[in-house]
């Protein structure tokens, strides 16, 4: 054989054999990866809840097992073509609704809602649909206030008729239009009721000729009645007291969430960002972040999340729905799909995504934070900064305490760092009291992230001393469409809902109380000094007013 032939086919056989070393050792590594996987799922068997995890890349299916039950009375297992409810991740279908009408020239993204509903509520600002897509309306949660109204989501059925109802009796925002962002489901049912009105067709009807059908879902659907009966539906649970219970949502409420699919529905849905099923412009806008009033960008867009994670572009959501999990995320750089959809209100949406984005994606880099090594300031400029604050606006308390000459953090129970006389760090978080006050109103707190809270002084109250006769006396709320008794019971100030609800309240500074669930009571007197009502707030509900009456 010719010197230069024999070069060749030895230089072939050497390239084909370190092909397959190079492949071996990719399969084993994929191999290892996916025993890792398997692993966060142990607890999920025949005697559990469980659910579906789907991984692709490529549109080519790396993982999809099933874990767990669907049923637990009927002992029906979870299987891949299982049916879950999709939560919140079904926001994006909503979006996308809104974004195909934009496209056809029949709304603008700057429209005033009122334009579609005059009849809507007249607060005094403009909220477009932007600020709808983007959760930076303002709006009230419908569910949450429901639940201030003595009528959790679960406990009666919903339609969408009573959705509109409770939006539109509401009479303050949370806060202006555009000024932050702050997750409402009423964002999305607004959305619903703008599709239905500008389309002149039903959403379901709507959703399933321009999105399911256009992509190829042909095992997806809407919960509107939820009596129907779904074949091959999960049972959802939850746990109360160390025992599974049925926990599923009835209500016939839907566009905020709601979504019945399966693994391969969203793993099509999600390729739709790589195949462009709906077109490059619908992409395009919906992934497009917004900006605050501030100038600041946030990473909602448009029903999904546009983020960072391990270093690379992530778009995803997470859903939850009485006892349904869902986690939908698409990874654009690797065309790494992650679908993952459960019937155990346990389920660890987190733990899964940061597991499978570590194997697949690589783990990202640690950061750590390292603070100033600080000034030395006196026990006398740092004394009249101790004290407790309340957050400007949702029920968080802050407290700051002298210990051994230092200005202690309580919540971190760590001394801030003082870099200048009215300013401190720790872990990255800045702390500021306005200059030249002794005992300061307010302390400004930056977090690592670049978020900013304000935080108002109040007095405290210790323990055993409060006086709760001034609280006592029945309240209404037009709002909430509730009526309270607030009453003494067991040494404690308690909110009576009829028929059988007693909520105790811990009054920790003057005319502020929590409840268990960490929600606020702020009462208000008139210049008498006696208490006319009080304001409660809860994470996606601020200051709804519950006013005094005989």
């Amino acid at each position: 054989m010719h010197r230069r032939q024999l070069f060749v086919q030895c230089f072939l056989i050497v390239f084909q054999l370190s092909l397959f070393t190079h492949s071996h050792a990719q399969l084993n590594s994929l191999g290892d990866s996916l025993k890792e996987i398997d692993k966060l799922f142990e607890k999920m068997n025949t005697t559990t809840p469980g659910g579906v995890l789907s991984i692709s890349r490529n549109g080519q299916v790396l993982y999809q097992k099933a874990f767990g039950m669907a049923d637990l009375e009927h002992n029906v297992v979870n299987t891949t073509e299982t049916i879950f409810e999709a939560g919140s991740v079904s926001k994006q279908f909503t979006a996308a609704s809104v974004l195909l009408l934009v496209k056809e020239g029949k709304i603008g993204l700057k429209d005033d809602i009122r334009k579609y509903f005059p009849d809507f509520p007249n607060y005094g600002y403009t909220i477009t649909i932007e600020h709808l897509l983007h959760h930076t309306s303002g709006l009230r949660d419908w569910g949450s206030v429901a639940a201030i109204g003595g009528w959790p989501r679960g406990t009666r059925k919903y339609t969408p008729a009573h959705v509109k109802e409770i939006i539109w009796r509401q009479k303050q925002l949370n806060f202006i239009p555009g000024s932050e962002y702050s997750y409402s489901n009423s964002n999305y049912n607004m959305l619903f009721f703008l599709v239905e009105k500008v389309s002149g067709e039903s959403f379901q009807a709507f959703t399933s000729k321009h999105l399911f059908i256009p992509v190829g879902m042909t095992h997806t659907q809407w919960r509107d009645n939820y009596n129907r009966v779904v074949p091959n539906r999960a049972i959802a649970y939850g746990q109360e007291k160390g025992t599974y219970e049925q926990n599923m949502p009835f209500e016939n409420t839907f566009g905020h969430g709601a979504l019945l699919t399966t693994v391969d529905d969203l793993e099509k849905w999600n390729q739709r960002w790589a195949n462009n099923a709906l077109g490059i412009d619908i992409n395009s806008m919906q992934r497009t972040k917004t900006k605050l009033n501030n100038g600041v960008t946030i990473s909602y867009a448009c029903g999904v999340v546009v983020d960072s994670t391990n270093g690379f572009e992530s778009i995803s959501h997470t859903g939850a729905t009485a006892g349904y999990r869902a986690l939908l995320a698409f990874y654009p750089q690797k065309q790494l799909s992650v679908v993952f959809l459960s019937n155990d209100a346990g389920a660890a949406l987190g733990q899964v995504n940061h597991a499978v984005a570590d194997l697949f994606l690589g783990k990202a880099a640690v950061r750590t934070v390292e603070d100033p090594k600080g000034i030395v300031l006196s026990k006398e400029k740092i004394t009249g900064k101790a004290g407790m604050y309340q957050h400007a606006s949702v029920p968080d308390l802050q407290e700051f305490e002298i210990r051994n000459d230092s200005l202690v953090f309580k919540d971190w129970k760590a001394a801030l760092i003082p870099i200048a006389e009215n300013k401190f760090m720790l872990r990255g978080t800045t702390f500021e009291f306005p200059a030249g006050i002794d005992k300061p109103a307010t302390v400004f707190i930056k977090w690592p992230d670049g978020d900013t809270a304000t935080y108002y002084r109040v007095k405290k109250i210790e323990k055993g001393k409060a006086a709760f006769n001034d609280f006592i006396g029945n309240y209404h709320s037009d709002e909430a469409d509730a009526t309270v008794t607030l009453l003494i019971k067991e040494g404690k100030l308690q909110l009576f809902m009829h028929p059988d609800t007693y909520i105790s309240l811990d009054e920790p500074f003057e005319d502020g109380f929590f409840d268990g669930d960490g929600s606020f009571y702020r009462f208000i007197r008139n210049s008498k000094k006696k208490v006319t009502g009080f304001t409660i707030t809860v994470s996606r509900v601020r200051n709804l007013l519950f006013t005094k009456i005989n």
